[in-house]
């Protein structure tokens, strides 16, 4: 039996033939086990199927959500008033009117009652082109009084001209000519239907690789740990070593997925025109590839550092929780906060910050609303976080990895040896 792992003592870990492997060959060789272990599974590839045919439901559910145009009757006494109604409502670019003959002559009005019950039309248009009358089931939709006002009124001062004797067109010319004109600081080709699901979709996906790809690295610490196959790997590597090499295995594993998921999506959002995604694409997806790396090698480190201070899998929950705190949070305030107000400072603070940073920044970059100043300063912050953190977390794990039992205090796997 070993002696290197006593119930709750503390072992030095088994010292390493310095000669057997290089550091980089160590690294290499852990993380090719981690790659090929992982990618090969039944599991990795239905669940690459299914975030696909998820991502493929949503997007039907997207494409279903949106209305067409509201349907307006207009009866035949009224119809000479449907061109100026259809020009007025094209100019209007938050409208969408569709304006239909009916006829409902000699019927008392019971086809005009019936189409408005049955919500074959929205409302039905009737009488003289000067005064006209707007019947509807309920509630007037303010908007399309508004386009009816315009489209009167426009159809009484065209009459007015002509019997003056002034152009009509021409007078149309020089009045728009003299129209405000609009200047959108950040102009945005979104809906909000549209920003909340970009949002959604890149918060989520990056919260769901970070709580999924983390879980699954601290599990194999546990079960290397429980099973005691850490002591073989730890007499002919060092514990940063393989650390390290589990990291950037699971990390490719991850990226790859991502990858994956993140072409289905261009392919979906651009066959179907469900979503306007940014002009440069194959930048966004780099840029959702760094920051993952990022937020996944700061979150992860964390999640196996704890977990290599237990030896059973029912101990992992209490020892992580802290961590998937830390993940969550950035998720429900991209949520809560961007959907609100994607400009309000407070989110553009707290983009900056790590952890925050790696599920904020990239969403308000997928929106087109972070400065290159702001993308550049939370790349820094990142990295420097990283480069900290990494190093507490090394340390923790190895104090911690080859001791069996109770759970490791968190001071003693802190403790410098």
């Amino acid at each position: 039996m070993s002696t290197t792992a006593q119930d709750g003592k503390d072992a030095p870990p088994p010292a390493p033939d310095p000669g057997a492997l290089s550091a980089r060959r160590a690294v290499g060789l852990v993380a090719g086990r981690e790659i090929n272990s992982r990618m090969r599974t039944k599991s990795f590839v239905l669940s690459t199927l299914g975030l696909v045919v998820a991502l493929g439901v949503y997007t039907l559910i997207i494409l279903f959500s949106k209305e067409g145009p509201t349907k307006v009757g207009i009866d035949r006494d009224a119809a000479a008033l449907r061109p100026m109604l259809t020009a007025v409502a094209d100019r209007a670019t938050d409208v969408d009117f569709e304006f239909v003959t009916i006829d409902g002559e000699g019927d008392g009005g019971e086809r005009v009652e019936k189409l408005l019950r049955d919500g074959d039309v929205a409302a039905v248009i009737s009488g003289d082109t000067a005064r006209p009358t707007m019947t509807v089931e309920r509630e007037t939709d303010p908007d399309l009084l508004a386009v009816v006002n315009a489209a009167v009124a426009e159809e009484r001062t065209t009459r007015e001209l002509e019997r003056e004797g002034v152009d009509p067109v021409d007078f149309a010319q020089r009045v728009a000519s003299s129209a405000t004109q609009t200047r959108a600081l950040e102009p945005s080709g979104n809906s909000a239907a549209e920003q909340f699901a970009l949002i959604l979709s890149s918060t989520g996906l990056l919260y769901f690789f970070f709580i999924v790809y983390g879980i699954m690295l601290a599990q194999g610490v546990v079960e290397e740990k429980t099973s005691r196959v850490v002591e073989l790997l730890l007499s002919s590597i060092r514990p940063w070593q393989l650390l390290a090499g589990k990291l950037i295995g699971v990390a490719v594993v991850g990226v790859t997925q991502l990858v994956l998921l993140g072409g289905a999506a261009v392919v979906l959002a651009e066959g179907t025109g469900a979503i306007s995604l940014p002009t440069a694409v194959a930048g966004t997806l780099v840029t959702m590839g760094v920051w993952f790396l990022l937020g996944f090698f700061l979150f992860a480190a964390m999640l196996a550092a704890a977990a290599a201070r237990v030896s059973r899998q029912e101990d992992l929950q209490a020892v992580v929780q802290p961590v998937m705190v830390l993940i969550t949070t950035p998720f429900v305030l991209g949520i809560a906060l961007l959907s609100k107000n994607a400009h309000d400072p407070v989110i553009e603070w707290l983009s900056l910050v790590p952890p925050l940073s790696p599920i904020l920044m990239p969403a308000r970059m997928l929106l087109g609303i972070a400065p290159a100043w702001q993308v550049a300063v939370s790349l820094v912050l990142a990295v420097a976080a990283l480069a900290g953190l990494t190093r507490i977390a090394g340390r923790m794990y190895a104090n911690s990895v080859l001791r069996s039992g109770s759970r490791v205090p968190l001071a003693e796997s802190l403790r410098l040896r």
